[in-house]
């Protein structure tokens, strides 16, 4: 009978077992034999010793740090949250590292775009230093989740004497956990300045090989001014563009704006279009066509030949394909049309600059516009625009698709999702994760503008009687987005329909009490140890730290129902039922049956607390009673 663990996914034994599938001879007992796989490989060992290496101090410890599972849970927060029971999309408070480790099950392959605007290490950028013993205690500590010992968030400055190789370490976990979550036909878009742009790439180019490389896009970021600068004026910054899987990668055209789309106001199984007219002043395609009359149509009334869109072979086959009709006009006349349909659109470029809003990508100062439109006050340090994120939504992700962004700072990828749902009726989700930034703290030793940045947040934040934290008025943000592009929206119907909800979860430690081995207080351990969960969690927490052990998205519908007294979680469809009360009986397990049959699954797992059981004679029967159902062995999990 398995039994779950409070760990995430193990990535080293994923991958142990990769090998297995192909190199059974060079895996024993679980483990690696090097020496046996060098053999099996033969010619392909590359034992130079002199040849190109991308390496920096701290490479294999930021390595092993990706490989460790995460001894994490995400919590729900469901009063912070809006429209819970109904929302597909998801805000994490946490580490993301952590988060991304946690993620790994859930959302592995499913995520079609990821985009990040990370530190950029400029000097004055917070790098997050990862502990590899216990990084969620770390995370606390830093974050002023628990006492301290002088640790805090602090500047990477330039005076650091591994000023580099920290924001190496702190990224190179980071995109080797976000590469595993991509689909095969997914993309992700860095955005970087001169700082760390060759560095990055570096990385990058490690992680997703080159041949996925597809392009460097810059972005004039800024217009004007730069007077003060002793070279150059810089008005511009870089993104890099990686697909997990070039070979899956369909072709990228931009997406067209609203007021071009009014016009294609027909729809069928091929796509958007409108009735254009076939006929054309001047061309080289001359022959007669008969209208439903028996109407001849090849001279106009001057006498002079018609002239028509296509080929006579190419009419009689948009004919036959129903593209072409006849329209009889008010003068008695006939009208030939064909279906003009909607072009796939134009090839994105790589180098874009700001002329209009409108028609362009956005500038560092149009993103501050978008948010004070919001607050009427700057409440974000250089926010990112929503035109330029809608952008790289519109040719890199389709229109029902889940996009991630695990540096979410001031949300904008939130406003731009449902933004760009609001434009083309389309159903797209978002993952924002963000550390949650003490705004206290970051006010220190920062210029008059931050400091006048961080006065409005915390204005804001009194205002809505919130914690003086990034990711609250980064949440108010999204609710703030979501009511302004409701109102705006010119068609109702898609308006109503418009996902402008959000579920937010914390980061914290695992549910699951944790053996500590402290030989000084084994009795104390040993009484604690009875109780499986840790004291003040709620069922809740336990659930969705079920469901992401398990590989079930965090949006999955969770309903409780009643077996006498006790809760019974059905999640989904009912594949997955979870039972976490005590004293659960035969008699609540026949009820849990009946519930299933009126189910729409046909294989389930239930999941139970070993404390519902009262003796291991009560676990067996009830196991039998369900097992006589139809539940298979390896379905009945016990935590």
């Amino acid at each position: 009978m398995p039994d779950m663990e409070g760990i995430s996914e193990n990535f080293l034994r994923q991958r142990i077992e990769l090998i297995q599938q192909y190199f059974p001879e060079a895996v024993e007992e679980g483990h690696l034999d090097f020496d046996t796989l060098r053999q099996l490989l033969g010619g392909a060992i590359d034992d130079e010793q002199e040849r190109y290496a991308f390496r920096w101090n701290g490479k294999g410890r930021a390595l092993a740090i990706s490989q460790a599972p995460s001894r994490g849970t995400l919590r729900p927060c469901k009063t912070e949250s809006k429209d819970w029971e109904t929302t597909q999309n998801v805000y994490i408070e946490g580490d993301n590292l952590e988060v991304l480790k946690l993620l790994q099950k859930s959302y592995h392959g499913q995520i079609k775009m990821i985009y990040i605007d990370p530190p950029y290490n400029t000097g004055h950028d917070f790098v997050y230093k990862d502990d590899f013993r216990d990084n969620i205690q770390n995370y606390k500590v830093v974050t002023g989740q628990v006492d301290s010992e002088g640790r805090k968030i602090q500047e990477n400055t330039e005076s650091n004497g591994r000023f580099h190789t920290d924001w190496l370490n702190m990224m190179y976990p980071r995109l080797r956990l976000a590469r595993n979550l991509l689909a095969e036909d997914g993309v992700i878009f860095i955005s970087i300045d001169d700082s760390e742009q060759a560095t990055l790439k570096q990385i990058c180019d490690e992680i997703f090989i080159p041949t996925n490389f597809i392009a460097t896009l810059i972005w004039q970021n800024k217009k004007g001014g730069g007077n003060d600068s002793k070279y150059f004026a810089i008005e511009h910054e870089y993104i890099h563009v990686y697909a997990k899987n070039i070979d899956s990668l369909k072709a990228f055209y931009e997406a067209y704006e609203p007021e071009y789309l009014k016009r294609y106001k027909e729809e069928d199984k091929k796509g958007k279009f409108y009735w254009d007219t076939f006929r054309r002043k001047s061309g080289k395609q001359y022959y007669p066509i008969e209208c439903p009359d028996g109407t001849i149509l090849q001279y106009d009334d001057d006498g002079n030949p018609l002239s028509w869109l296509r080929s006579e072979k190419r009419f009689f086959k948009d004919k036959d394909a129903g593209e072409i009709k006849f329209d009889r006009l008010e003068s008695g006349k006939w009208s030939v049309k064909f279906k003009q349909r909607l072009p796939k659109g134009k090839k994105p470029r790589s180098l874009f600059e700001t002329i209009e809003v409108i028609s362009d990508k956005g500038e560092t100062s149009t993103g501050s516009s978008d948010v004070y439109e919001l607050f009427k006050k700057d409440v974000f340090f250089n926010p990112k625009p929503v035109e330029l994120l809608k952008f790289l939504l519109g040719f890199a992700s389709n229109r029902d698709c889940t996009v991630l962004d695990f540096f979410s700072g001031s949300a904008t990828m939130a406003q731009a999702v449902m933004q760009a749902n609001a434009d083309d009726g389309g159903n797209r989700k978002y993952i924002l994760v963000q550390i949650p930034v003490n705004i206290d703290s970051v006010a220190n030793g920062t210029g008059n503008d931050q400091k006048r940045i961080v006065a409005n947040e915390k204005d804001v934040l009194n205002e809505i009687h919130a914690p003086h934290l990034l990711t609250e008025i980064a949440k108010e943000r999204i609710r703030r987005a979501g009511e302004s592009i409701k109102k705006t929206c010119e068609d109702k119907k898609r308006a109503k329909a418009l996902d402008l909800g959000f579920r937010v979860f914390r980061l914290d430690t695992s549910n699951v009490r944790k053996w500590q081995g402290n030989p000084e207080n084994v009795m104390q351990e040993l009484q604690e140890s009875v109780r499986t969960f840790i004291d003040g969690r709620k069922e809740q927490d336990v659930i969705y730290e079920i469901l992401l052990k398990l590989g079930k998205p965090l949006t999955v519908p969770v309903r409780c129902r009643m077996a006498g007294d006790k809760n019974i979680y059905f999640i989904g469809n009912g594949s997955l039922v979870i039972c976490l009360t005590e004293g659960f009986t035969s008699e609540d397990a026949e009820a849990l049956v009946k519930m299933h049959e009126e189910s729409e699954a046909d294989e389930w797992q239930v999941v139970f607390s070993d404390a519902c059981f009262a003796s291991d004679v009560d676990k067996t029967n009830i196991r039998e009673t369900l097992s006589s159902a139809g539940l298979a062995d390896e379905g009945f999990l016990c935590i």
